[in-house]
């Protein structure tokens, strides 16, 4: 040993000094002021995870209000569709009823056979009227064509002529 320096036993009951880059042993109040900020950081942690938890249910709760306002407009969209399926259903049970009252109205299919037979026949009457009209023209036209030769024909030949006797002397002056 060396005279002056103080003599220091390495018991564990006493204290070293630290060195000048040693911390040194932790105290008490270490543990204390470590275990405070301890629970500042979790309490950090705790108030950090529930803001995210507020940011993210905010946002679902947003995307969930756009996809019931989606699903509302759709709903609105489909009750017009139906408005309009029935307003155009009663219109077309109205026109269909209309059409049953007329075909109820109309001929049943025996008078309307019996009709196509009276018409069959009188377009049959009808062509053979026209014959028949076309012969009485035929003969008529004929007939004039004789009365003319029989006018044109001269006086002397033997035959009478109409005018000749009926109006010999009243004609001559």
């Amino acid at each position: 040993m060396v005279e002056g320096s103080p003599v220091v036993e390495d018991s564990p009951q006493s204290p070293r000094s630290p060195a000048p880059g040693d911390p040194g042993p932790v105290t008490r109040d270490d543990l204390k002021a470590l275990r405070r900020w301890t629970l500042v950081a979790g309490i950090w942690a705790v108030a950090a995870t529930a803001v995210a938890l507020i940011a993210l249910l905010d946002t679902s709760k947003g995307d969930a209000e756009q996809r019931a306002g989606d699903a509302e407009q759709r709903a609105a969209d489909v009750e017009k569709r139906v408005i309009k399926l029935d307003r155009t259903q009663r219109g077309l049970s109205t026109r269909t009823d209309e059409v049953e009252s007329r075909l109820g109205a109309l001929a049943p299919l025996s008078d309307v056979s019996r009709l196509q037979d009276r018409v069959g026949r009188a377009e049959e009457d009808a062509s053979e009227a026209k014959d028949r009209a076309g012969n009485s023209t035929d003969k008529v036209n004929s007939l004039e064509d004789r009365v003319k030769a029989l006018e044109d024909a001269p006086a002397g030949g033997g035959g009478s002529s109409p005018d000749s006797s009926a109006g010999s002397g009243a004609d001559k002056p």
